[in-house]
Order: structure tokens, then sequence, then C-alpha cells
């Protein structure tokens, strides 16, 4: 039962912060301001975003690449098609349960290669620890080249709120998140989990070890910088798909690009957080707020369509090539 609640929580919670962000936004929007986004997003220049995609398909099939750099010292070597097949699968797998995409990767290289999951998994916590690197570097490059701008909106925004919001509201604002916050703790003790799985996690520190012991460290280094590139490249092509973006600076590009990249992990696949987190940035730079999140809204559907797609496509020729080798 406590299993049950606990994974309840897991998906509920993102869903609802994506929601709330969805309700806030568009309520704050007067008639003419909506009719403007739904006129951004019918009159956009799809031909960018299209290329865009690509860029992002590039980013995948590097992913699937550098993967092999590490299984190697594991003993495994997949086929470069299931690890492109195994990334898309955990992508839209991540879509619908945070964090279970990571899994159902494993669980194909285990399958197919016999690679051992908690192993595998090391492999992949190992990726998303230098991502994570990376993805820092990046934040203080871009919070470096908006200098004070950033900090300043946000500081005014936080006190304007403040100053707007009755005390009894901020004690019952506070209350629940309280509330919330001693709840997954409390959960979280009760199944014990770290304590279960200890020999797991030791499997994981092996695969995560090899980040340093594999022989190709260089050229899996060197995937990484192509991959958020690519990144990269993915999102300044977008800025020409609606007049009025195209005219913002390099920074601002990057502040909107990092705000996305967190606004992922905070909802399932970006929901709701994604457009919101970027119109607000954008806002710093003197984008509007209805262009703004536009802006987001189509990076972040067209983002979405393309995992659905390839994580479909890959799910089911996986389920097609079991069927076979079943046979």
């Amino acid at each position: 039962m406590k299993k049950v609640i606990f994974k309840i929580l897991k998906i509920a919670l993102p869903l609802l912060l994506g929601f709330f962000l969805i309700y806030y936004s568009y309520n704050q929007f007067t008639d003419l301001e909506r009719d403007k986004i739904y006129s951004y997003l019918l009159d956009a220049n799809y031909a960018w975003i299209i290329l865009s995609l690509f860029f992002a398909f590039l980013s995948h099939l590097s992913r699937a690449w550098r993967w092999n750099y590490m299984l190697e010292t594991l003993g495994a070597t997949p086929k470069f098609i299931t690890n492109v097949m195994a990334i898309g699968a955990g992508y839209a797998m991540n879509l619908i349960i945070p964090r279970s995409g990571e899994i159902s990767r494993a669980a194909i290289v285990n399958r197919s290669d016999q690679v051992p999951m908690d192993k595998a998994i090391g492999t992949i916590i190992a990726e998303r620890v230098l991502d994570l690197i990376v993805l820092l570097i990046i934040t203080a490059v871009a919070v470096l080249t908006a200098g004070d701008a950033i900090v300043n909106f946000f500081k005014t925004r936080i006190d304007d709120a403040f100053a707007k919001t009755e005390p009894a509201k901020i004690l019952l604002y506070s209350g629940i998140f309280l509330v919330l916050v001693i709840l997954i703790v409390f959960i979280s003790r009760r199944i014990q989990l770290f304590n279960r799985l200890k020999s797991f996690i030791l499997g994981m520190k092996e695969g995560f070890m090899t980040i340093w012991t594999m022989k190709k460290k260089w050229w899996y280094f060197l995937h990484t910088l192509f991959i958020w590139g690519m990144y990269l490249l993915m999102f300044y092509v977008s800025i020409f798909a609606i007049p009025g973006i195209e005219t913002i600076p390099i920074s601002a590009i990057l502040c909107a690009f990092v705000a996305g990249s967190f606004a992922v992990a905070f909802t399932n696949g970006g929901f709701g957080a994604y457009p919101y987190f970027i119109a607000q940035v954008l806002l710093v730079f003197g984008i509007s707020e209805p262009l703004g999140t536009s802006f987001g809204w189509i990076l972040w559907l067209s983002q979405t369509i393309l995992v659905l797609v390839y994580g479909s496509l890959s799910l089911l020729l996986l389920s097609l090539k079991g069927s076979l080798s079943g046979k």
C-alpha cells in the first residue's frame, strides 16, 4: 500500500504542478493576449522547428553511440539500433512516469545483451551526472552573460508577489508545502528504499565508475559535447520560427535554454513548466509574455511530439523484435 501511494505521488505531484502552471499562465492573460498567442502558434514558420527536431534527433543518435563506450567496459556491446530503440523507449516512458525511462533502458540491454540491470543503470546515472555538469557550466555562462538582469527581475517579481499576498494566504501556502514535504519524507523513510537496495546500489556504483575506466573516455566526452551542442543548436534555430524572437541576444538564448532544461526536471517532460519558465525568462529581455509563451509552447509541443513518435516506434520495433525472437 505504501509503495502504491509513493508511486501515485511521484506521478501526480509533477502533473499537478504542470496543470497549475498552465491554469495560472492562461488566466493571467487577457482575451486579446490569448488571441495573440493563438495567432503566433498558427503563423509560426515550422520549417525552422523541423530543422530543430533534426538536430534533436542527431543528439539522440549520438547518445546511443556514446552509451556503448561505457557498456564495453562491462563486457557488452549492444547493436547501435538496440541502443537507439532503448533510448527512444526511455524518453517515452519518462513522459508517463518520471525517471522510469532509465529503468526501461537498462531492461532492454539486459534482455538483448544480458547486461546486469544494476550496472546498466549505473552507466545511465554516470551519463546524467556528466550531463548535469555540462548544464551547470552552461548555466554559469548564461548567468555571467546576462549580468544582473535575471537576479533583479526575479527579486522584483518576488517582492511584488509578497506585497500583494495576504499574510493568511502566505501561512496557508507555507503550511501546505510543509505538509507535502513531511509526507514525502515520511513515505520514503517507511519504505526504507536504500536499505532494501543496498546490493543494487553497489552494482550501480560499479556501472558509474566505468566513466573513468573505459578505454574510449575521450570519445565519450566528445559525444557529450556534440549532444549538448545539438541541444543548443536545436534551441537557437527555433528562435527564427516566430517574428520578434529572433532579435534576442545570445545571453537570452542561453538563459531560456537553461530555464527550459531545468523545467523538464520539475514536471513530466516539462509539462506546463517548460513554456512558463521560458516566457518568464524572455520577459527579462523585453519579449512580451504572450510571445514568450507561444515560443515556449511551440518548443515543448514539437519536442514532445518527437519523443512520442520516436518512442512509440522504438517500443513497437522492440515488441516485434521480442515476438520474432520468441518464435
